[in-house]
């Protein structure tokens, strides 16, 4: 890995770990953005990531049509051997790697 990537990546990791914040109402239970485990193991060790948005999912188009081609995508990615990190904001936390 060249050292701009491995900088970016370092930055990236910065923000997805901030440090606590002296306001609880700032917070959200150990930091600002929710990383699912399986997108936070891919950062630690630099696996490939490909990030994928969530509009599909909540006005792309109709359920379960909208469920499935989102799984369908997440697929496509796992088979060619990258992890999918769809975003989304839930309850009005920013999240990174959603579960079924």
């Amino acid at each position: 890995m060249d050292s701009a990537a491995l900088m970016r990546l370092t930055n990236l990791r910065r923000h997805l770990r901030p440090q606590p914040c002296s306001s609880s109402s700032q917070r959200h239970e150990g930091g600002l953005i929710k990383v699912s485990p399986e997108v936070a193991d891919a950062l630690s060790c630099g696996a490939p990531l490909v990030a994928l948005e969530s509009t599909i999912i909540s006005h792309g188009m109709p359920y379960p049509q909208n469920f499935e081609t989102a799984k369908e995508i997440e697929a496509i990615v796992r088979n060619k051997g990258a992890v999918p990190a769809t975003i989304a904001i839930l309850d009005g936390i920013p999240r990174i790697g959603l579960s079924t």
